[in-house]
């Protein structure tokens, strides 16, 4: 098998080196396959460079195509799509590519346009459908239901959830709205697939703790709350910094670490009171697991909303292997199912304010190795290469 990955991005991404190149890594391992990314970005040509480095290291070949941003974006965005077709042409033609494997919207749509050919030259089809990206559009980003784009879009993404070979989801739950949208015939095709670390990133680490709680000036006893990941109004910003509130009133030693890329934006919407206890700081993906190690609890919140159900977010995973106690949000994904009761998971909105704080006083008393122990199986990468090797063996691909 030779498979062709397909992505669109903008210009900060970076889940596709440091998710999906692992993943692509072990199926070449373990599977007689070979990965090939073209990932269509408005990424600089620096961060291009960079990505390709890091391809060539896990031996995938890794190829950039510019998306025009102008006259406008939307128009730019419809002339690469035309363009991409060809790219897609050649790429397969040069290394005899057996397998699309595009990923979402946008790629789906190109797909889509050179079906016929594909489907002429045998090459099979793995739609990653992701999440429920449609839908998250409209849930967050203002996409009417009623619009023409809406209708575009999920004539697109429906066109090719019936035709393609074979569809990777990120929760059972996903499968079900897909499947609602498109009927039971196609739910043999369709299969569950994790966004897995590498454990050996993730883990508790007593030396970089104390090293790392020095450098932010925590105290050894002090809670260190952690949010890692991208800010915006679906991360419910407010009510983070309202629930450490809560517990900062009564435990004035404890502080809340962010690691975003942009901490100014976040820096505004401080309150006043909290500004001494927050810490703000953007670091490097490599060094993410010495911060984890330093933190008490990891925070992974989501505004309520349908699209909900589709996602696994990668920072619950990272959390879990680094041994660390959560606040999750309800209704995310499958881990209501999958850790929505162990005793080192509050789900939130859960009771109020005291039964939060009772519960954060009670997660020092567990062992983080046990978390990580039991968190190993369904969230480390190996799981991850399991499930891809499943799904494309289960499928006669």
């Amino acid at each position: 098998m030779k498979i062709l990955c397909i992505s669109w991005d903008s210009d900060q991404t970076n889940y596709m080196e440091n998710l999906f190149f692992p993943i692509f890594s072990g199926l070449q391992k373990e599977l007689d396959c070979q990965f090939f990314v073209l990932q269509f970005s408005w990424a600089e040509t620096r961060e291009v460079n960079r990505i390709n480095a890091l391809a060539q290291e896990f031996q995938i070949t890794f190829q950039q195509q510019p998306v025009r941003r102008k006259p406008h974006p939307v128009l730019g965005s419809l002339l690469t799509t035309q363009l991409g077709q060809n790219v897609i042409k050649r790429m397969v033609a040069k290394h005899g590519i057996t397998h699309l494997m595009p990923r979402s919207t946008m790629p789906a749509m190109m797909v889509n346009s050179i079906f016929k050919w594909a489907k002429k030259r045998n090459l099979k089809i793995v739609f990653d459908a992701d999440g429920l990206p449609i839908q998250e559009r409209v849930d967050y980003a203002g996409l009417k239901e009623n619009s023409l784009q809406y209708h575009w879009l999920k004539k697109t993404e429906t066109k090719l959830l019936k035709q393609a070979d074979l569809v990777l989801v990120r929760s059972v739950l996903a499968k079900d709205v897909h499947l609602q949208n498109i009927g039971q015939a196609h739910k043999d095709k369709f299969f569950k697939v994790s966004n897995g670390r590498i454990k050996s990133r993730f883990k508790p680490d007593p030396a970089l703790r104390e090293q790392i709680r020095k450098e932010l000036n925590v105290l050894p006893h002090a809670m260190l709350w952690l949010y890692s990941g991208s800010i915006g109004p679906q991360y419910l910003l407010s009510e983070m910094l309202q629930l450490f509130d809560s517990y900062h009133i009564h435990h004035p030693e404890s502080k809340f670490l962010f690691l975003i890329r942009n901490p100014t934006f976040l820096a505004e919407a401080i309150p006043s009171r909290l500004k001494h206890a927050i810490i703000l700081k953007s670091v490097s993906y490599e060094f993410l697991p010495a911060y984890y190690a330093a933190a008490d609890i990891g925070v992974s919140l989501r505004k309520p909303a349908p699209s909900l159900v589709g996602i696994a977010p990668i920072k619950v995973s990272e959390y879990l292997l680094a041994g660390l106690p959560i606040i999750s949000s309800r209704g995310i994904g499958d881990l209501d199912e999958m850790i929505g009761e162990e005793s080192y998971c509050f789900m939130y909105p859960s009771g109020n304010n005291e039964e939060l704080n009772h519960w954060l006083l009670g997660i020092k008393e567990i062992s983080r190795e046990n978390i990580r122990a039991q968190s190993i199986p369904s969230f480390a990468l190996e799981n991850s290469i399991n499930e891809y090797k499943h799904a494309l063996k289960s499928s006669n691909l």
